[in-house]
């Protein structure tokens, strides 16, 4: 299976989450956040961007990261209706898959695209040594910053 990040940091120990909380974690759980596709990692990075497009860190890096078919997956929960205005109910769903560590990934539901999802990696999982990431060089595009 692959699985795309956009990160400055080519590694998967989840550090980012054990400093801030997103929306299936609270603080201080290490996980890292995947997407299906390229796409879908930029997108995530996009929504997420609260500076200038001159102020981006010149070391992003598109990362592949690849795991053998056979690793856990748990499918992505049952949500109750407009879950993605309920930070506390995917906190929860997170936080716990994080803690009983069931599984490498958890599917979860992208909330800026429909019918897309996203995967929480669990760098505690005794899985996790057998992902592989390739790193290149990425930037976003300019076009993307124009003003609507």
């Amino acid at each position: 299976m692959i699985f795309w990040r956009i990160s400055a940091f080519a590694d998967l120990t989840g550090r980012g989450g054990t400093l801030a909380g997103g929306r299936w974690h609270t603080a201080g759980r290490p996980v890292v956040y995947l997407a299906g596709t390229p796409a879908g990692a930029m997108l995530e990075i996009l929504v997420h961007l609260e500076i200038d497009q001159e102020d981006l860190p010149e070391t992003l890096q598109l990362l592949k990261v690849e795991v053998p078919d056979d690793v856990s997956l748990s499918p992505a929960p049952v949500l109750k209706p407009d879950w993605e205005f309920e930070l506390n109910h995917t906190k929860g769903i997170g936080d716990l898959f994080l803690k009983g560590c069931p599984a490498l990934l958890l599917a979860v539901p992208s909330a800026i695209m429909p019918h897309s999802l996203n995967y929480l990696f669990n760098p505690m999982h005794l899985d996790s040594v057998k992902a592989v990431i390739t790193a290149e060089p990425f930037r976003l595009d300019n076009r993307l910053f124009k003003k609507l």
